[in-house]
């Protein structure tokens, strides 16, 4: 094996991922063991072949080679292969050659149980694994276990007898052209890999066409992997490696040997423990899947195959799956699944369930099924077979459906859901969502050092006000560096007339002034969204309210065209608007209508990045006013300014809503609209209750 050959190829592939758009995550490379390694990984594309020899060789700052199939051993891809370090699977030498390699450490190796390409992702039938490829089903192959078994046993017999039997030692390692004079290395190791891909969209359009052209020149099977994994490289694709907990063989031979010197036998025993360590490995490598979005609405897809469904039963159940707490521990998630999952219940053209549902569509299996519903169809049954080569291209949902099935735990939770009614998801979905922001406030909480300085548990829990028979859900958002329960009192006084109200937590408030610091009004949007989703699953009309610089949250929702039947804002930020143009003020300038608002709870410090946030926030609400086509009230304080009286008009023309109104009053905040001698309750009341028609 040529070494300088290996290492400019090294280069090559180096540049090669320099230029790729794809993004390439490590996982828990961090303790990968000494002494040596076999890395046995999961096989979908050409990919693997290139790019995991060279991200695990800078880990380990040594080369790493790997088995290949014997039919890719000639002419130009033969050669190429020797150069990066890869050997046929058929080469006569090729056991000597690997165990020689594992015991003094010159290279740790890449072998592939499946034994090849695993195009379909099909890897288990009726419980075991068996491995899907165009020449029908095989079992996983045991080469991996067995290779570092026997380079196990042969480790401690030579360091059994150097001592006592030197001879024995030198004609058991003359055998693989070892001297007796080097040092004994510690365990061979077996490390499980898993690699995933996301999004998996074959193929690139500019691929596409390139391929029409030359599609009478190349194979068929060469020409779909240039489609397949040339708009992974092109596009982007996440390309997840994730490392498994190492198999040290040494607790395992001893366990087999006891204190007897090991031999290796190629007997029934030998056989049923190597055939045991595969099928461990093998449950290892698909354990380590990094679950996406793709998976789950696949999974759910076929799941319900057949069977009309609506698009809102696909979204609450892939929304369900996503935020399933019991699963965080069993299961890894990809970065996207991470975060607030809301917008798999809100998201219009363009989200990312309906780029799936369209290109399910392109693909010929989904399509509609009148009266709101839909139906999902697999009409070729293609997953294998003589489908095998063009599964990936002709069925990607197909591929990202087998990729979990081995993932037992979420393969219940899927089916569970699968069989539940319309009306009880929407039921479940409904108290996620509560659990979620009630979850969120917590895990805030838990996170902060100091606990001397949070404040007490109730003010920051979402306030809920649940009517019996509600005419309508009133998400109410309280103002910057206020909490949900300061607008109790008119959460309560709303649902005394009817309408529940749901008011919940922006993040970074109610727990301590340094939690404000990193907050993004991004994330204070989401949380108003997680609320919006809670009411308009719950009640058929909504109507959203915010208070002071929350108001362009609200609007912001107003803005997405989120269904609404009308949109009320409670004493807006004034001067923070008028003065600020298309360019954010410099840190410091804090407007005087703010600087007022700090006195309305006891933080000792403001972040200055929090106000910067604020900022931002308002200039986008400016940006969102001529978007907005929602009934809208706007109440406030007739004692404001005479220039603060033409900004609040001159931004109340902007609004596009067809029926608006604008009330000035003599409160200054939301308490004094439930007073008796103030008729601003009242007056949102009576708003809201002639565009419920």
């Amino acid at each position: 094996m040529n070494l300088f050959a290996y290492r400019t190829t090294s280069l090559a592939l180096k540049v090669l991922t320099a230029f790729s758009r794809a993004r390439i995550n490590l996982h828990n490379s961090e303790d990968l063991p000494a002494g040596g390694t076999i890395f046995v990984i999961n096989h979908f594309t050409r990919l693997e072949t290139l790019l995991l020899p060279y991200h695990i060789s800078k880990l380990l700052d040594k080369p790493v080679w790997s088995l290949a199939s014997d039919e890719f051993f000639s002419g130009l891809t033969g050669r190429y292969l020797d150069q990066v370090g890869a050997v046929s699977v058929k080469d006569p030498e090729r056991d000597n050659l690997i165990i020689k390699s594992l015991l003094n450490e010159n290279a740790a190796w890449i072998i592939f149980p499946e034994g090849l390409m695993v195009k379909n992702r099909k890897v288990v039938e009726h419980g075991n694994f068996m491995i899907a490829g165009d020449e029908g089903w095989h079992p996983p192959h045991t080469g991996a276990a067995a290779l570092a078994l026997r380079a196990e046993i042969l480790r401690q017999r030579w360091a059994a007898l150097k001592d006592s039997d030197p001879e024995s030692v030198n004609d058991l390692l003359a055998g693989f052209d070892l001297s007796a004079t080097v040092e004994t290395i510690e365990s061979i190791n077996i490390v499980p890999v898993n690699v995933t891909y996301y999004p998996l969209r074959p193929a690139d359009k500019l691929l596409r066409g390139f391929s029409s052209l030359i599609e009478e020149m190349v194979p068929k099977r060469v020409l779909e992997e240039m489609l397949v994994e040339g708009s992974m490289l092109l596009d982007g694709v996440d390309i997840d490696i994730r490392f498994g907990k190492p198999l040290s063989l040494e607790p395992f031979v001893k366990g087999i040997f006891g204190r007897k010197t090991p031999c290796f036998v190629d007997d029934r025993r030998s056989r049923a423990a190597i055939k045991g360590m595969t099928d461990r490995l093998m449950a290892s490598i698909y354990n380590l899947t990094t679950v996406n979005l793709d998976h789950i609405v696949a999974s759910l897809l076929y799941k319900t195959k057949g069977s009309k469904f609506s698009e809102t039963e696909l979204r609450q159940r892939a929304f369900l799956v996503a935020t399933s707490a019991r699963l965080e521990p069993i299961y890894f998630r990809h970065h996207s699944l991470k975060k607030s999952q809301v917008d798999l219940l809100l998201e219009g053209e363009g989200g990312r369930i309906d780029e799936l549902m369209e290109f399910a569509r392109e693909r010929g299996l989904l399509r509609d099924a009148g009266t709101g519903k839909l139906i999902f169809s697999d009409p070729e049954g293609a997953c294998d077979g003589h489908a095998f080569h063009s599964i990936r291209v002709d069925n990607p949902f197909c591929v990202m459906a087998n990729t979990v099935e081995p993932l037992k735990a979420l393969q219940r939770l899927l089916n569970k859901l699968r069989w539940i009614p319309a009306w009880y998801l929407k039921k479940l979905t409904a108290r996620r969502l509560l659990k979620i922001m009630e979850q969120t406030y917590l895990d805030a909480r838990q996170t902060l050092p100091d606990e001397s300085e949070l404040m007490a548990l109730p003010e920051g829990l979402p306030y809920l006000v649940k009517p019996r028979s509600p005419k309508a859900a009133f998400v109410l958002i309280h103002d910057w560096l206020q909490t949900p329960s300061t607008l109790r009192k008119l959460a309560d006084f709303l649902g005394r007339h009817g309408f529940l109200v749901i008011v919940p937590r922006l993040p970074g408030h109610a727990t301590t002034a340094a939690d404000l610091e990193d907050r993004a009004f991004d994330e204070w949007q989401v949380a108003v969204d997680e609320a919006y989703a809670y009411a308009a699953i719950v009640c058929a009309k909504v109507v959203v309210c915010g208070v002071g610089n929350s108001v362009a949250l609200a609007l912001s929702l107003a803005a997405r065209s989120y269904e609404m039947a009308a949109l009320a804002a409670l004493f807006p930020v004034l001067s923070g608007i008028s003065q600020i143009s298309s360019e954010i003020k410099p840190e410091g300038e804090v407007e005087s209508e703010n600087e007022n608002r700090k006195t309305a709870l006891a933080y000792a410090d403001i972040p200055a990045a929090s106000e910067r946030q604020v900022k931002k926030m308002l200039v986008q609400a400016v940006k969102n006013l001529p978007s907005v086509t929602t009934p809208l009230l706007l109440l406030h304080n007739d004692a404001i300014s005479k220039n603060e009286h033409q900004s609040l008009q001159k931004y109340f023309a902007k609004v596009e809503s067809p029926e608006k109104e604008l009330l000035l009053l003599p409160a200054a905040n939301p308490a004094a609209l439930i007073r008796k001698d103030n008729h601003g309750g009242q007056a949102l009341v009576s708003f809201i209750q002639r565009n419920l028609g």
